[in-house]
């Protein structure tokens, strides 16, 4: 099942998120989480304590994705391999430049140059989190003329050599989240009697988007608030907002699943 609960700031949909989880807390009913951005988790404990009490440990749980996949990890498993820190990530990425740079065409340079290397990184970093792969690059480059193409090209063969100097005992971060999905379609507790709440994102990536698939694949009760005046207005302002309360809405409907959408105005907050 999926709720959307929409509506501009301050019109009340992060309160009618806590009063729902404190409702469950007071009758004793477990398996609440609610999802927030890392950098909001605190603080949103803090608020969820404050509201619900000392019975929140007990029947509700606030996490970031991050969160989740270290949790999920540690009670089912998976993620064996040690995790790559800052230093152990830039030395895989200097080996795969080793490996590849003689075939770059545009990123040569980085194999000398630790700067580029560290930028070369952060693109890794974003095509993970956008879920691109080495067959979606060369596609992509294929289509692509003069230099886009060769830059998507050296993307591509950097990508494939970095996961593979990865793979030599270690895992990576960037990753975490795809590994999540993943466990959460094969063996987490995750299903029909879990309520899974959302709050604090203005858009999501591929990775998070795949999880909150998932979710839904699984049954949960998923319920996403998202800061937007309505899923068909045109104000750009709400755009990344409402093309992700779109896309998972027509998710929701192509698995079959029940759907609802609340929208919160000034009057009700």
């Amino acid at each position: 099942m999926l709720r959307l609960i929409l509506g501009r700031a301050g019109t009340g949909k992060t309160a009618l998120l806590f009063s729902e989880i404190a409702a469950r807390c007071a009758r004793r009913q477990s398996g609440s989480f609610l999802i927030v951005p890392e950098q909001y988790s605190h603080e949103a404990e803090r608020e969820l304590c404050r509201v619900c009490g000392d019975r929140l440990s007990l029947y509700a749980e606030v996490l970031s994705f991050t969160g989740l996949a270290r949790e999920t990890a540690a009670k089912h498993g998976g993620g064996a391999e040690p995790w790559l820190d800052k230093g152990g990530r830039l030395l895989c990425m200097a080996l795969a430049m080793q490996s590849v740079g003689s075939r770059l065409r545009i990123y040569s340079a980085a194999q000398r140059r630790a700067e580029l290397q560290a930028l070369l990184l952060s693109a890794v970093d974003e095509l993970k989190s956008a879920c691109i792969g080495y067959d979606a690059l060369m596609t992509a480059a294929a289509s692509c003329p003069d230099s886009l193409g060769d830059k998507l090209s050296d993307l591509a063969l950097i990508l494939e050599a970095y996961d593979a100097a990865v793979a030599n005992g270690h895992a990576d971060p960037a990753d975490r989240l795809s590994i999540l999905a993943g466990q959460i379609d094969e063996n987490t507790d995750i299903d029909a009697n879990v309520k899974i709440y959302v709050d604090g994102f203005i858009d999501f990536t591929r990775q998070e988007r795949e999880i909150l698939h998932a979710m839904l694949r699984r049954g949960a009760q998923l319920t996403v608030c998202l800061t937007v005046d309505a899923l068909d207005g045109d104000n750009e302002i709400f755009e990344l907002s409402r093309r992700a309360g779109r896309e998972l809405l027509a998710y929701a409907r192509e698995l079959g699943a029940e759907t609802e959408i609340v929208t919160l105005s000034e009057q009700s907050a």
